[in-house]
């Protein structure tokens, strides 16, 4: 039987008789670490002219092709038309007389396009955005791919319990946002061109399953200009009207120098450098007539404030309105300004004159605001694709499958694919068992499934899968995952709560004059997984850097169910342990077809009825046409559904039995009853005078029975219907 071989769309020439071995395997369970792929074994390819075509004039003279460093489709078919590979992986190489090939298949494709990639690579910008009070309120309150969880990060306390009737505040200049699973896991698949399927990604383990921002990043604030507390002068801009001062403040580090007149101070702040602003104005005014304070933006080249001509000033915003006579306040205003803008602050009164009776107190502060920007492409960039789909693998249990035809992968669970999976018979294909052995794979008798940590060895959030065999190595690592645990110890916020390090805090020894007894350093490339659960109640987002707020209606607090190693194994890794406890593995060559090859399925079990047991086969070596094939068996502890066959099933009918009416009124009755089914819906009660004429009588209470009914006119036949299958009831005569 003859093959057909295309490599790039192109059938290529193979030598008469010649043949393919073809290895089939799929995620071997051998090692957890590990997934593979299908492939044949080293074949040639003669130099024909028609395949130096197809492969660009490779090892020619000269030749420019990319044959040897590229992606080549490959496609496999006997002559009848039967698939062994379809769009699979062809490596082309160069063998002398002859090109060489190798063929890949499976999930070849999925691992081959994300190997260099990180996650990055697929584009998070639309995820980017400023850590604010309104942007975490929004999180709490929208359907967003990422959200600020509630969690003690290990920096500055973040709750704080509201007073009678006031809000909780959460401060969240020292939280950071998470992305969610399940929306990066669809983005993965959908930025490769690929689906997924699997009922897993049904489950609200993993829906709420969240990706923690790598790394420590907080708002904070630092003080460009700073006036000599209660000290500052004003200028007058209309010296016939008197409607508009400007302010001119001492800066604590000209006053050092001995300025003491306006024009040796401060009338015009500018920033150094673009980014957010916060101008907080404090003190009280000693003033004719109410006033509004106006800031001004670049506002330098409008002339001296003494000119008596009207030049109007660009407002920038009003920071307080009718400001009384010795009213003490504190005002403050975020704001943006570009590199070199600047600002001045001006009293006006637009419609009366004024004019101060004293210099009054009044300080001034202009704060640099670094707020937060939270890009996950940036944070991300150290995280490989190829091992975030590995830590979803691991933690769920699952063995993934690509549909030969579509770039559909379906993932099982263990318990999907050891526990109900479809079962062939293929007792007939046994020809003989070449031996069998005890020991499956690299497996030792603790399989440690583990985290990384803060604490140089720490190990409370890892557990291990037992196989009880003494001739297996002692201890072994299976899992060494790229994600943090959180710390042993809990803190309380608003409840107890786990500890995701993302800052470490300092102890300040004999800290100077306003420096902090503690600080905290950002710590990097912390990824944590956690899960959200929801909280309702109004609660205050809060940024103390930034002196904002916003107002929110529930928010998200963190746990970490179910994602500890011991409740992983336990809940999804029963299934392997089954099979290693008393571990066979059987080496057995059989009988097997182009057929049985291009229509294997590696999701379903195999009953030999020479060995007396169900099988999942592990690996298909080296299939030849017409010979016989060794393939490696893992027994199965599976037990079929025990089905029964030719038993007419019993017809349950629906019974109403009326066993009195009891008359308390000459109009009202109570029907006593009883049924053999539950109702889903009301009964109805109908009465007759003759047993003949029936009518429907009005329940007084429903649907609990006793039923009291009222009719009408006096009644003496009695019964019950269910008009949902219009079962009706005996009749009952009262006498």
């Amino acid at each position: 039987m003859s093959l057909l071989l295309y490599i790039n769309g192109q059938l290529i020439d193979l030598d008469a008789g010649q043949y393919i071995a073809q290895t089939k395997q799929v995620n071997d369970l051998n090692s957890l670490d590990d997934r593979q792929a299908s492939y044949t074994n080293k074949f040639k390819l003669p130099k024909t002219a028609n395949n130096i075509r197809a492969m660009d004039q490779m090892t020619l003279s000269g030749n420019l092709s990319n044959v040897p460093y590229q992606k080549n489709t490959c496609s496999l078919f006997n002559d009848v038309g039967e698939c062994f590979v379809y769009n699979g992986w062809a490596v082309i190489t160069d063998g002398g007389d002859y090109y060489e090939a190798v063929v890949y298949d499976g999930i070849i494709d999925l691992f081959k396009e994300v190997e260099k990639d990180t996650l990055a690579s697929i584009g998070l910008d639309e995820l980017t955005h400023e850590k604010t009070p309104e942007t975490v309120a929004q999180s709490w309150t929208q359907d967003l791919p990422y959200r600020y969880i509630l969690a003690d990060y290990n920096g500055k306390r973040i709750y704080s319990r509201g007073a009678l009737n006031f809000p909780d505040r959460i401060n969240i200049d020292y939280m950071v946002p998470s992305i969610n699973v399940a929306w990066l896991w669809g983005k993965i698949f959908s930025h490769y061109g690929f689906t997924y399927s699997g009922s897993v990604f049904e489950s609200d383990e993993f829906k709420n399953l969240w990706l923690t921002y790598p790394k420590g990043l907080e708002n904070s604030g630092e003080v460009i200009f700073q006036s000599v507390p209660d000290k500052w002068h004003w200028l007058k801009r209309y010296k016939a009207e008197w409607k508009t001062y400007s302010a001119s403040f001492y800066d604590a580090e000209i006053n050092e120098l001995g300025g003491d007149q306006p024009e040796d101070n401060v009338r015009y702040l500018t920033a150094p450098e673009a980014g957010n602003y916060r101008l907080t104005v404090k003190g009280k005014l000693a003033v004719s007539t109410k006033v509004n304070l106006v800031v001004c933006k670049n506002a330098n080249d409008y002339g001296t404030f003494l000119n008596p001509e009207y030049i109007p000033i660009p407002e920038f915003f009003t920071l307080k309105e009718n400001i009384n006579s010795q009213e003490e306040f504190t005002v403050s205003k975020n704001f943006r300004l570009e590199e070199n803008d600047s600002i001045c602050l001006v009293f006006r009164n637009p419609s009366d004159k004024f004019f101060f009776w004293y210099t009054p107190s009044l300080n001034v502060t202009l704060t640099k605001l670094t707020i937060g920007e939270m890009n996950f492409s940036n944070a991300l960039a150290d995280f490989s694709i190829k091992d975030f789909i590995k830590e979803i693998v691991y933690r769920f249990g699952l063995t993934l499958f690509k549909d030969k035809y579509t770039n559909n992968y379906e993932f099982l669970s263990l318990t999907e694919q050891l526990k109900t999976p479809a079962v062939v018979d293929w007792s007939n294909k046994f020809a003989k068992k070449l031996n069998e052995s005890y020991i499956y794979g690299s497996y030792a008798q603790q399989n440690w499934f583990r985290y990384k940590y803060n604490t140089e060895g720490a190990f409370h959030n890892d557990h291990y899968i037992t196989v009880n065999n003494q001739n297996l190595a002692e201890s072994k690592d299976s899992i060494n995952s790229k994600i943090y645990s959180p710390e042993q110890q809990l803190s309380f916020l608003d409840a107890p709560t786990n500890i995701y390090k993302l800052w470490e805090k300092e102890v300040v020894e004999e800290p100077e004059n306003d420096e902090p007894p503690v600080t905290y350093k950002a710590l990097d490339k912390r990824f944590y997984l956690m899960r959200a659960n929801l909280r309702q109640g109004t609660v205050r987002a809060v940024s103390s850097a930034l002196a904002s707020t916003a107002l929110a209606s529930r928010y998200y607090r963190e746990s970490f169910t179910k994602l500890s190693f011991s409740d992983i194994i336990n809940t999804y890794y029963t299934p392997l342990q089954s099979i290693l406890e008393k571990a066979l593995i059987v080496n057995a060559e059989l009988y097997l077809t182009d057929s049985d090859i291009s229509n294997f399925d590696f999701k379903k079990l195999y009953y030999i009825d020479a060995l007396s047991s169900y099988f999942m086969v592990n690996k298909i070596n080296n299939y030849i046409p017409g010979r016989l094939t060794k393939c490696e068996l893992v027994r199965v502890n599976y037990t079929p559904i025990q089905r029964e066959y030719n038993v007419v099933p019993t017809i349950r009918l629906n019974t109403i039995n009326i066993h009195n009416v009891v008359q308390l009124t000459p109009l009202s009755y109570i029907i006593n009853y009883e049924t053999n089914f539950t109702p889903v819906s009301n009964l109805v009660y109908q009465y007759s005078p003759d047993g003949v004429n029936w009518k429907t009588a009005q329940v007084q209470q429903s649907p609990r029975q006793p039923d009291t009914v009222i009719t009408p006119v006096p009644a003496t036949h009695f019964r019950v219907r269910y008009e949902a299958t219009r079962t009706l009831s005996n009749t009952f005569i009262l006498d």
